[in-house]
Formats: C-alpha cells, structure tokens, sequence
C-alpha cells in the first residue's frame, strides 16, 4: 500500500471555530467572554491542521461565504495551507465553544451551515479533483463532519469514489444515514466514535471488547480499516492484519478543551502512518494527538512536542 503522503480534508460544513471562556456561566446573565481562540474549522479542515502541526502536509476543499469566507481564506493562507473553494451565497457559519470556568464545563452553540445548491455539488467534485490532481497516490481525503443544508444524504459516498478514481484513499468520519452510504461505497478508513458507531450498528460499543466488536462490524459493512473511539477511555482498531485497543487516557493528560480532540486523533493516527508505524504504533500517536488538542483551546491545535510526551505513557494493547 501507497504510504500516507499527504491529506485533503472536504469541509462541506465549514466553520469559523471560536473557543472563548467565562468565570461561571449563568443562563440569562449577561456574560464578557474572553477570546481564547478562533480558527478556519469544520472537522476535516481541523484534520489538516492538527497534521500539519506533526509534519503532515494538506489542503482544504470548503464549501464558503460571505465575509466569514473571506477571513477563512486568509487564516488558511497565513497558516500555508492551500485551500480550494467552492463559493456560495450566504456567509460562513461560526461555531462557539463557551467554558465555563467555575465547572471546567464546555457548552457548544453551532450555527446551521450554508445550504448547498444543486449546482455547487459539480464543482465540490471539480474542486476535489483539482486539490488530487497533482499527488493523488499518497493522499488521504478525509470527509468529516455534519453534512450542511441541501447536501444529498450520500455525499460522502460519492466524494469518496471520486477519491477513488483519482488513485486517493477516503476516510470517513460522519453518523447515522450518510455513514451507512458511505460504507456502500467501501472507504479505506472509517473513524467514529462509540455514539456514531451505534447509529448505523445498533449496539453498544462503549466498553474495550464492545468498541472492538463495532470496529470489526464496520469493517464487514465495507470499511476497510475502522476505528472507534471513547474519548479518554481508548479506543479500538481493527484491520485486516488485526485489532489493537488503546487503553484510558491518563488523568493528568485529560484537558478541558475536548472540541477537536476527535480530529486531532484522527490527524495523528494518518501523521504515524506517514511516520511508516504500523497499525498499533500509530494508533499511540492519534491518542496522544487527541489529548494534546485537549490540552490548548482551538479544534486542531497542538503542540507536537505534547504529542511526543503523551505518546510515552499510552497504553496500545494487541488484540
């Protein structure tokens, strides 16, 4: 197999992701929040940053509007990161995570994303082919997130076919009736959590051996590697060479910042890979990513060094 080169994430949903603190939040108070970061988000773009923090290269296809899509473009530009837009009208949504101080507690207000029209799906597709045009081979296209207004339920179905033709890898990352289209279409990793994973598998998978068994169920519904994860108690790996469990999260390594974390796991688990660990070594480092996301506020933002700390004391079990 091709190694992992590099990735492009498809934020058919993107966001301006903005993560701001109060002492205590108090429901019908006025509050004055303090700005801890804001950064050009939606989970696959934040897949691409949190691997450029561990050396792997990318470039976002987003779906943008408006003046919001304006300041997009420019912090992916002041983060050199090469973006391939898909206009339309309508300003790009933000996405606010509010901590709460006095608790540690996070609460999320999402907006709803741009509607996608029927003609901007041809040129998603068009944008898609366009950021694979030069080293399809070794790249992975992530296709992460809640699908945005008017974007057929299959989407990531066919965006990964057309990965596919290209020569490129798709990995997956979405609940309930788009998942189950997407591993129709036979992508070669799906990533979820254990909620995700009980939408379309319709069984628990929140303990080591149930979040195993859901891995290797994804597996036989077409996904060719799957992971699913449980936050800071581990997460399962299956593929065809075996499965492999990483084991709770230490308690001094649990951040607040937890938004993210999911992408910044999946960032480092295709960063291993391109690192050439196998399966097991690589899932160490998506777990030490994760908890290194949590650590600084902003959904895809670490520091690597972290990453090598926390990859010392993970805990990665053969199965």
């Amino acid at each position: 197999m091709t190694a992992v080169a590099r990735v492009v994430g498809v934020a058919l949903n993107a966001a301006i992701d903005k993560t701001v603190a109060v002492d205590r939040l108090v429901p019908g108070e006025i509050h004055r929040p303090r700005v801890l970061a804001v950064v050009p988000g939606g989970k696959a773009a934040n897949v691409v940053r949190a691997a450029a923090h561990l050396g792997l290269p990318g470039s976002v296809v987003a779906v943008l509007g408006g003046h919001a899509g304006a300041w997009y473009r420019a912090a992916l530009e002041g983060r050199s990161i090469p973006l391939h837009a898909v206009d339309a009208a309508g300003e790009t949504r933000t996405c606010l995570s509010v901590l709460d101080e006095s608790t540690g507690a996070l609460t999320e207000l999402y907006e709803p994303g741009l509607t996608l029209a029927a003609v901007h799906w041809s040129r998603v597709e068009a944008a898609l082919r366009e950021a694979l045009s030069e080293e399809a081979a070794g790249s992975v296209v992530v296709l992460a997130g809640s699908l945005p207004p008017g974007a057929p339920t299959d989407a990531y179905a066919r965006l990964a076919s057309v990965a596919r033709e290209a020569g490129a890898r798709a990995v997956v990352d979405v609940d309930g009736e788009p998942l189950v289209a997407a591993l129709a279409a036979r992508p070669w990793l799906v990533k979820v959590n254990a909620r995700e994973a009980e939408t379309v598998l319709g069984s628990s998978a929140r303990t080591g051996p149930r979040a195993v068994a859901a891995a290797e169920a994804l597996r036989q519904r077409g996904a060719e590697v799957a992971i699913v994860t449980r936050g800071v108690h581990g997460a399962a790996l299956a593929t065809g060479a075996g499965a492999w469990t990483l084991g709770n999260l230490p308690a001094r390594h649990r951040g607040p910042f937890s938004v993210g974390s999911g992408d910044a796991f999946l960032a480092g688990y295709l960063a291993g890979l391109a690192r050439g660990l196998d399966p097991g070594d690589a899932l160490g480092i998506a777990g030490a990513a994760g908890a290194a996301n949590a650590a600084q506020p902003g959904q895809g933002e670490l520091d690597a060094a972290e990453v090598d700390r926390v990859a010392s004391v993970v805990q990665v079990t053969s199965r």
